[in-house]
C-alpha cells in the first residue's frame, strides 16, 4: 500500500506534539510505504502529478492516482495557493481525506452554521452598524476573521470597539463573524476529535492566560463527552462524512458548539498521553479499512 501526505515542510513540525508526523510514523510502521509533499510540489501535465519525497529522502515525480489514499495535512491558513492545491488534488482520481471538495466549500467559520442552534449568538456581516448592533445586544463579543487560526485574528470585543470592527472588516468591506463572549472559555475550550462517524477523543484546553483556548497557549486535560455534546456529534459526524471529511475537529465552550475544523485537526498527541492510547494507529487502522471499501 502506498500514501502520500501533503504537508508543510517537515522542518517546521514538532515530532513531540504534530499529528501529522504521528500519522507518518505509525503508517510506515504499518508498512505503508509513505511518500510526502509539500503543495508547490503538485503539478499537472496530462495528468496530476507530485514530485515527492520517499522515507529515504529521495524525490521523484509520482502521478497522484498512483497512490491508494491522499492525505490533505496542509495547515492554514487557506489561501490561494492552498485553494489551488485542493483543484489538482481533485484531479487525483485518488481518495483524499480531507475531501479537496469539502475543503474548498467548507470555511472552518461557517461550516458550523447550519447547526446554529448549537451554536452561541452568531452574526456573520461585513456592515459595522449591524455589528456595532449584535455587540451591544449581547454586552460584549468576540470577532473572528474567517481565514483566522489557531487563535489568530480573534479578539473580544466591546461595545465601543469601533475601530476594531472598522479594522477587521476592511471598513466594512470583508464579512468577519461575531459571536457572544462566552464566560466559560476561562475554564477551557473543549477538543473533540471524530474519526468518521465516531468519537475518537476529546481534550480540554485551559488557556495559562488570557481566553485564546488552543494547545500551543493552553494546559491538555482529559475530558469526556456530556450528553448534550454526544447528541451534537451523533447528528454532525455522519454529515461531515457525507461531505468526504473523514477527520475533524469540533470545538466546545461550555457545552456549546464554536467552530468545527476539517483543514488540518491536531491534538492526537496530546489526547494520546493524556489517556493512555495510540490514537495515530486507530487512526491509520481506519484510513486501510477506507482505502480497501
Amino acid at each position: 500500500m502506498r500514501w502520500l501526505v501533503v504537508l508543510d515542510s517537515l522542518d517546521g513540525l514538532n515530532p513531540k506534539t504534530d499529528t501529522t508526523l504521528a500519522l507518518i510514523r505509525q503508517g510506515r510502521a504499518k508498512g505503508i510505504q509513505i511518500d510526502t509533499a509539500t503543495i508547490d510540489r503538485l503539478y499537472f501535465e496530462r495528468q496530476a502529478y507530485v514530485t515527492a519525497e520517499d522515507s529515504k529522502g529521495s524525490f521523484g515525480p509520482q502521478a497522484l492516482n498512483s497512490y491508494q489514499l491522499i492525505l490533505m495535512r496542509k495547515e492554514p491558513p487557506y489561501d490561494l495557493a492552498f485553494h489551488y492545491a485542493t483543484h489538482l488534488l481533485s484531479l487525483s482520481g485518488t481518495l483524499v481525506v480531507n475531501d479537496p471538495s469539502a475543503l474548498r466549500d467548507l470555511n472552518e467559520k461557517l461550516i458550523a452554521l447550519p447547526f446554529q442552534q448549537y451554536m452561541p449568538a452568531t452574526l456573520v456581516s461585513s456592515n459595522q452598524i449591524s455589528i456595532g448592533d449584535f455587540v451591544k445586544k449581547h454586552k460584549g463579543g468576540v470577532i473572528k476573521a474567517l481565514d483566522s487560526f489557531q487563535g489568530k485574528s480573534v479578539e473580544r470585543l466591546s461595545i465601543s470597539d469601533g475601530a476594531l470592527i472598522k479594522r477587521y472588516t476592511h471598513d466594512g468591506t470583508q464579512p468577519v463573524m461575531v459571536q457572544e463572549f462566552l464566560d466559560s472559555v476561562y475554564d477551557g475550550d473543549k477538543r473533540v476529535l471524530i474519526l468518521g462517524k465516531d468519537f475518537l477523543g476529546a481534550s480540554l484546553r485551559r488557556p495559562r492566560e488570557g481566553y485564546h483556548a488552543n494547545f500551543a497557549n493552553s494546559e491538555a486535560l482529559p475530558a469526556s463527552l456530556t450528553l448534550r455534546e454526544r447528541q451534537i456529534l451523533d447528528e454532525l459526524a455522519p454529515w461531515l462524512v457525507e461531505q468526504g471529511v473523514h477527520f475533524a475537529g469540533l470545538d466546545f465552550i461550555g457545552e456549546t458548539l464554536t467552530e468545527i475544523n476539517i483543514t488540518c485537526p491536531t491534538g492526537i498527541m496530546q489526547i494520546s498521553e493524556i489517556e493512555g492510547r495510540n490514537l495515530a494507529q486507530e487512526m491509520i487502522d481506519y484510513f486501510i479499512t477506507l482505502c480497501q471499501k
